[in-house]
């Protein structure tokens, strides 16, 4: 009985992997070609976005019968789908191409954006609990790469990818973005201040920070009436505002201009993700001053240490010069790995967002010398004076301003 039993089994066992076979055959699926053919896939995506903070390719491979693959994702990147369809590309071989491009611009022709809001707040994920990753003040042109329910995936100037909820962005065509971008534009100077509803200060619209770019309208008794991208209006003081135009044009970025910047925010609060002149973070409160200094450098510590020109620390700090960027953080087989940044001063000072702005020191004879900032001190990168760099853009060359 045992023994019929297992020939029953043998039988069943045979037939199966015979249907297993003839089912693989006919799809055509050869698990190792598929995974060689998805690591080509990646290896191309890694080219294009080697850091996922800045752009968007994922894409995944899946095999449609004999001789056809279906290739399934979204990217940011139009010249990396090419890229990777090229490679794909064989006789013999159908590929269906079901790769998004990011924005999708036929279903939506409202893909770009401005922030109406002092400052908004930019999440990991579509979500009131994520991690606060990064911020953008009134006026910010973004781009709506998509949308989840009341959230939307945008990427800001730097490059930045994040998500923030949708009351925050004024939508607009590209047509309505190039109105905004040739009407008579304002940027507000000071650290922080009011927008009211009248010229007598009575009653107000909302609260302004530092780099905040408005619509400007007529000027009454030392004001300026100003617009908000999403129609709002009201009034403020002209010594508080800068014409746009004339400002990024005519913009300086100098050591002194960066370090007199920096000095004007002292005493800021530290907060994670924070980069206004309300709060900030380490390298939040780096891409701050360089912004009202005309320059729109990368968003994130480990980001602003990939662009640069570096300068040599090992001297005693002789080569250093104001306005250079520091890095610190740790290092391993793997490389390096960016944790904090700060501002040289010069004499070997320099200032930071850690706990709040605040200078300190890499002389261990002065009160303001932090040591285990000395022994994590990586890297050292020139900014000032560096021409054709991804990661440095002047804002007058910048197509979205």
């Amino acid at each position: 009985m045992n023994l019929m039993m297992r020939s029953k089994s043998k039988r069943l066992f045979l037939i199966i992997v015979f249907w297993l076979g003839i089912i693989f055959l006919y799809n055509g699926c050869n698990p190792s070609l598929i995974k060689d053919k998805q690591s080509e896939i990646d290896s191309l995506a890694t080219k294009w976005v080697p850091d996922k903070r800045e752009g968007i390719c994922s894409v995944t491979l899946i095999t449609k019968g004999k001789k056809s693959i279906l290739l399934r994702g979204e990217t940011t990147i139009p010249q990396a789908k090419y890229d990777i369809i090229k490679a794909l590309s064989k006789p013999g071989i159908i590929l269906i191409d079901s790769i998004l491009i990011l924005p999708d611009t036929l279903k939506n022709n409202k893909y770009q954006g401005l922030v109406t809001l002092s400052v908004i707040n930019l999440r990991k994920l579509p979500d009131h609990r994520s991690e606060l990753v990064s911020q953008a003040i009134l006026g910010t042109p973004v781009l709506i790469l998509k949308k989840e329910n009341s959230w939307f995936l945008i990427q800001t100037p730097d490059k930045y990818i994040a998500w923030t909820e949708s009351s925050s962005l004024q939508l607009m065509s590209a047509a309505e973005m190039n109105v905004w971008k040739k009407c008579d534009r304002v940027i507000y100077t000071e650290n922080s201040g009011w927008i009211y509803n009248s010229a007598d200060q009575k009653g107000v619209v909302g609260d302004i920070v530092s780099g905040s770019i408005l619509k400007k309208g007529k000027e009454s008794n030392g004001y300026s009436q100003v617009f908000l991208p999403d129609g709002r209006e009201g009034f403020i003081l002209n010594t508080k505002l800068t014409d746009f135009l004339s400002w990024k044009t005519e913009i300086n970025c100098t050591e002194e201009n960066v370090c007199n910047c920096s000095m004007k925010l002292l005493g800021l609060p530290y907060l994670w993700g924070g980069s206004s002149s309300k709060a900030v973070d380490c390298s939040g409160f780096v891409h701050l001053v360089y912004f009202l200094n005309g320059i729109i450098l990368s968003r994130d510590a480990s980001l602003q240490a990939l662009h640069g020109f570096p300068v040599n620390i090992s001297d005693k700090y002789e080569e250093m010069r104001k306005g250079d960027l520091l890095f610190f953080g740790s290092k391993d087989n793997l490389g390096l790995h960016v944790t904090h940044v700060a501002i040289y001063l010069g004499n070997k000072e320099y200032i930071n967002s850690s706990g709040r702005v605040m200078i300190n020191s890499l002389d261990s004879t002065r009160a303001n010398y932090i040591d285990y900032r000395e022994t994590s001190l990586l890297a050292a990168k020139r900014i000032i004076g560096i021409n054709n760099d991804p990661g440095i853009v002047p804002v007058g060359k910048h197509p979205w301003y």
